[in-house]
């Protein structure tokens, strides 16, 4: 690392320290570069340049960092390159020299002794020289004496930089913006003028590396650009005044990663990410280039089985066959807003169309000229249409059947879909409505819904309902994110499991819904594309990185084609969803890697703590302390444009049969783990991949306690198990009063617990005491417990389930429901009350987890108490008289 003052410092990997390059010689903490003069070697050495001293080149031995000066301290050096022969060549202020690398002799080529050299690059065993007067001069490195070439730049300036692409093509500057090729084969220059409107004028010549496909330069005068190969184009971003975009154009220091995204580091400090966006998620047009209302705007998408073909509606009322090539066709013009579309098994398609009504493809005649956004087909043929302002209606043979149990209060329906066991679910703005046949006759009722909170639906706006291949029912909704439907039978209810923000979602807006062959749900939420497995619980957003974004996604615009690819209409055209272009060939290109290791949420590092003096997540190995409480990893894919993407698995051998999913903050805890040897394992998954999981291990010893290993504690131990022989009953008892005596006892909901250790009973007692101050509060979160503990969340979950055996929900819940049996038991204020006094802002549910957990209701439990309590006072008063 070259610092801002042009000392030099490295990392010490081991230690996780920063430290002098020159940490053994004399005063060299103070040792300075020259001209910010460092290069990093053909063969892999470090070399920098000390005025007065030479150059210094570094290289590990045996895993140690070691330096060897070549001592030039009559020349100033100015540039400097390496070949691959052994040679190092520097210009300075009396010309070209060539160093010896193994001999530390000094050679120089006798036409050029002046300092008219400004740049060097050795390339494929050509060194390459940039003059003060515009010139490239080209020489073999073998034939070090004799000039190979003389190339005419067409320029008189200063050659700033220089580079050779993997096409061949000779890359340079001059002391003017912009940056050139010369084409070896045609002698053709072409130039890229750069029109930075607030230019950096400090900034003379250009640094350019390739990674991959990408050639990336750092601009002449400020700013960073990337060459476009196919446009031949410099696309570059700088600060424009004019802009709001606030980017400085001094590029301190920069860092491009193989999957397309950029570190910079500006005058402005801290770091700055930018990513060249991959579109893995393609979005189509009916008319491209087209800014008509509503013209590409598309939510009527069908794949319609009989002609083999795809059909899609936009809302200018027009049908159109759009062929594997993007070519359309236009099958029927209706006018109005195109809302559906659903072919019937006689190979009849329906469309719904919100301005016109119901019609059916090739019959410009409506069938009803409701404002109809879907319909399907029951196994009756029954064709439901879903009409937003009249509700519900079922057509078949020409006729409108009668719907018993209607309600005009869901008149506006979205969406219609018929359930695994022949049900017709309804989705209106007002909840869902079942449609079931009895006795011939249709009758409507209410979804049924758990009366627990916990399991209901988040909104009753429905924007769509879909089933999938094993017949669940998905709903998304309008505010309430995804929830699937599970019905319990021993209740006669359904459940809701619903997929939220707060479980990762991108918005609770949820606008359509479809599936893929191999079974995950993919739906589309605002401006993103989601994707999740039910059976491994993984969610997937995809975004501005996949392709995704900028404009709003279509309500109830998905569908999966037969060769498993999936449609997204959007109000700006349509997304194509290819799940094999979704991954990447190799699970070694997520970058897993373990990043942080914490004891009771402490980081451990040799430079933070004296607990190690190594750096756990490189060592592979880690000895925790026997009293530990808590330990923990955190890990991260390192792959900066899937990583948004990536899902981890973890388990510790030895303790966990099966893999668990990591949380969000990637970092897992542990506590009161056995003595012994354990792997901790975690894997990074990248769904729809080949090869995609790659896997890291870390041992971890847990080192029994000093008691159970020391062989001298072992003899003591020994001896009083012998002497306790003869006196084991009465020291037995001895023993037991004395930790009585010295255990801590809390009483916690009904139960009492002894604490052995002053630190536990501490921490418990500190989180009832906060609770008697907040328990009240109807907003009280989780959240706020963790934070007054100062510890983590995962810290604090597992301190507070090890020590009570609770979870931190329960914790809270039994203290409020405590303190509700102390109300109930000494006051005659309301049911109501004691819910609101105790922080439950529903008297309903109160009542329902109360006698969930004292077994009778909370009325039953005064009346009892009461009863009791006037049994004893009659007891009393028959004693004393």
């Amino acid at each position: 690392m070259l610092m801002y003052d042009h000392r030099l410092f490295v990392l010490n990997r081991k230690t996780d320290c920063i430290q002098s390059a020159f940490l053994n010689k004399q005063d060299g903490a103070n040792l300075k570069c020259t001209h910010e003069l460092t290069l990093m070697g053909q063969d892999g050495s470090y070399y920098a340049f000390i005025r007065g001293k030479g150059i210094y080149r570094f290289s590990m031995l045996d895993g140690k960092l070691c330096n060897e000066l070549y001592k030039i301290a009559h020349l100033d050096i100015t540039n400097m390159v390496t070949d691959n022969n052994g040679k190092l060549w520097f210009s300075s202020d009396k010309g070209l020299f060539l160093l010896d690398l193994k001999t530390h002799t000094l050679s120089r080529p006798n036409n050029i002794k002046d300092n008219n050299i400004s740049t060097m690059l050795f390339h494929q065993g050509n060194m390459f020289i940039g003059t003060k007067k515009g010139q490239v001069l080209q020489f073999d490195i073998h034939k070090p004496q004799k000039l190979m070439k003389e190339y005419d730049m067409h320029t008189k300036l200063n050659i700033t930089s220089l580079y050779v692409d993997k096409h061949g093509l000779l890359w340079f500057t001059t002391t003017d913006p912009g940056i050139s090729n010369y084409n070896f084969q045609s002698g053709i220059i072409k130039n890229f003028n750069q029109d930075v409107p607030a230019p950096e004028t400090d900034v003379k010549g250009a640094k350019i590396f390739e990674f991959g496909n990408t050639m990336w330069i750092k601009m002449n005068h400020g700013g960073f650009g990337y060459y476009d190969r196919n446009l031949d184009q410099i696309n570059y971003f700088h600060n424009n005044p004019a802009n709001s975009w606030d980017l400085s154009n001094t590029v301190s220091t920069y860092n491009v990663v193989p999957e397309g995204v950029l570190w910079i580091s500006t005058i402005r400090r801290g770091l700055e990410r930018l990513e060249l966006i991959h579109r893995r998620i393609h979005r189509y047009y009916l008319f491209p280039g087209n800014n008509e209302y509503a013209i590409n705007e598309t939510r009527a998408i069908l794949w319609d089985k009989v002609g083999n073909r795809l059909l899609v509606g936009n809302k200018k009322g027009n049908i159109y066959q759009v062929m594997a090539d993007g070519t359309k066709k236009l099958i029927q013009s209706l006018g109005g807003r195109i809302y559906g579309m659903m072919q019937d098994r006689k190979g009849r398609i329906w469309i719904s169309n919100k301005d016109k009504g119901l019609f059916i493809l090739g019959n410009n005649k409506p069938i009803l000229t409701d404002k109809t956004y879907t319909t399907v087909e029951d196994q009756d043929g029954v064709i439901w249409i879903a009409s937003y302002g009249q509700g519900i209606k079922a057509y078949k043979n020409g006729k409108f059947l009668p719907i018993t149990g209607l309600s005009n209060t869901y008149e506006k329906a979205r969406t219609v879909c018929m359930a695994g066991n022949g049900e017709i679910w309804a989705g209106t703005s007002e909840g869902i409505l079942v449609f079931h046949k009895a006795h011939g006759k249709y009758i409507a009722a209410p979804l049924p819904e758990t009366p627990d909170i916990n399991g209901q639906l988040f909104s009753d706006d429905i924007i769509e309902i879909a089933r999938d291949k094993n017949n669940n029912m998905w709903i998304a909704t309008n505010g309430g994110g995804l929830a699937k439907a599970k019905y319990v039978p021993d209740s006669a209810f359904y459940r809701f499991e619903v997929l939220s923000e707060k479980n990762g979602l991108p918005s609770n807006e949820i606008h359509s819904i479809t599936f893929s062959h191999s079974g995950d749900v993919w739906f589309s939420s605002d401006q993103n594309i989601c994707s999740y497995n039910p059976e491994k619980d993984f969610l997937t957003t995809y975004s501005i990185s996949d392709g995704v974004g900028e404009v709003t996604c279509s309500e109830g615009g998905a569908i999966t084609l037969p060769n498993g690819k999936m449609i997204f209409g959007t109000l700006n055209g349509y997304y194509l969803v290819d799940c094999n272009k979704l991954g990447t060939p190799s699970g070694s290109q997520l970058k897993l890697a373990i990043t942080d290791f914490y004891i009771n949420d402490k980081l451990q590092s040799p430079r933070l703590t004296n607990t190690y003096d190594y750096y756990i997540p490189d060592s592979g190995v880690v000895e925790l302390p026997s009293r530990t409480s808590v330990f923990s990893f955190r890990f991260a894919s390192l792959n900066y444009q899937l990583q948004h993407r990536v899902h981890y698995l973890y388990k510790l051998e030895g303790h966990d049969k099966e893999w668990h999913n990591a949380p969000e903050d990637r970092m897992v805890s542990f506590s009161d783990i056995p003595v012994g040897t354990y792997k901790f394992r975690v894997r990074a998954v990248l769904p729809f991949a080949s090869k995609e999981q790659y896997d890291e291990k870390v041992i971890t010893v847990i080192v029994p306690p000093y008691f159970l290993a020391s062989s001298i504690a072992i003899w003591i131990y020994i001896i009083l198990t012998l002497s306790a022989i003869f006196v084991f009953f009465w020291w037995r008892k001895k023993m037991v009063k004395e930790n009585l005596a010295k255990m801590h006892i809390l009483k916690i909901g009904p139960d009492e617990i002894a604490f052995q250790h002053t630190e536990d009973y501490d921490f418990v007692k500190a989180q009832l005491d906060w609770l008697e101050q907040h328990y009240s509060e109807s907003g009280l979160k989780i959240e706020d417990m963790v934070l007054q503990s100062h510890l983590s969340r995962t810290s604090y979950y597992n301190q507070v389930k090890s020590l009570t055996g609770l979870s931190p929900k329960e914790f809270i819940s039994d203290f409020r429901l405590k303190k509700a049996c102390m109300y109930l038991e000494g006051d005659n204020c309301t049911i109501a009350e004691v819910a609101y006094r105790c922080g439950f802002n529903d008297p309903v549910y109160f009542t329902r987890i109360f006698k969930n957990k004292i077994g009778i209701t909370p009325s039953k439990y005064r009346d009892e108490k009461q009863e009791k309590k006037s049994s004893d006072q009659n007891e009393t008063g028959k004693e004393s008289n």
